[in-house]
């Protein structure tokens, strides 16, 4: 019943996946590469800020409902919808390949940031790290986790920049081909600023 509910409503689903890629996810992401970004300042400059995050009132609910939930729905769902195996529409070859690389990248971003959310804030709480500058750098320190983020920090830039596009065409706000071209082109352009940041970001807790 509950999977003749999600066939039956398969465009609504879409479109709701869709939105919650942008909003709260991508708006997150960006806010969490800008802040990691100071790690390029410094370790002070660094954990000044993550503290002040980290004081926030009700911050496990906002957590809760503003990234865990969305994340792990949008995750779960985007599972589900790449499983189905079938484009809808036919689409020009390169946007195939785009269709193909957002699936695949959506799966390995639900690993990498199941992983990340326990290195980074569940067992650093556990272990009472503190210093949250250190606990990455002391990470980062490992070829293969240096390897495990920038793989991770890749695919959430290409996810979020080629999302982009995809709301924009989802919910019908392109729609000749060429507003559809141009949103492809701002979409990538936007992944690669925020792979800039996280690359930034890693380069500032391992020089």
């Amino acid at each position: 019943m509950s999977t003749n509910v999600f066939v039956s409503n398969y465009y609504f689903i879409k479109r709701l996946h869709s939105l919650l890629g942008i909003i709260p996810l991508t708006l997150f992401l960006t806010e969490h590469l800008l802040v990691n970004s100071l790690s390029t300042v410094g370790s002070s400059q660094f954990n000044a800020a993550a503290s002040v995050l980290r004081s926030m009132p009700y911050l496990i609910v906002i957590e809760l409902a503003v990234i865990i939930v969305p994340l792990y729905f949008h995750g779960i769902l985007g599972v589900w919808i790449a499983f189905q195996g079938s484009v809808e529409v036919r689409v020009p070859y390169m946007r195939n390949w785009l269709y193909t690389l957002q699936r695949a990248t959506g799966l390995i971003l639900l690993l990498f940031v199941t992983y990340h959310i326990y290195a980074a804030r569940i067992f650093s709480d556990l272990a009472g790290k503190h210093d949250l500058y250190a606990l990455m750098a002391e990470y980062l320190a490992s070829p293969l986790i240096y390897a495990v983020y920038v793989v991770g920090i890749a695919c959430a830039a290409f996810h979020a920049g080629n999302g982009i596009f995809n709301f924009v065409y989802k919910w019908g706000i392109t729609v000749s081909e060429r507003s559809q071209t141009w949103a492809m082109a701002l979409g990538l352009l936007i992944g690669l600023v925020l792979f800039a940041a996280g690359m930034g970001a890693l380069y500032g807790f391992t020089r």
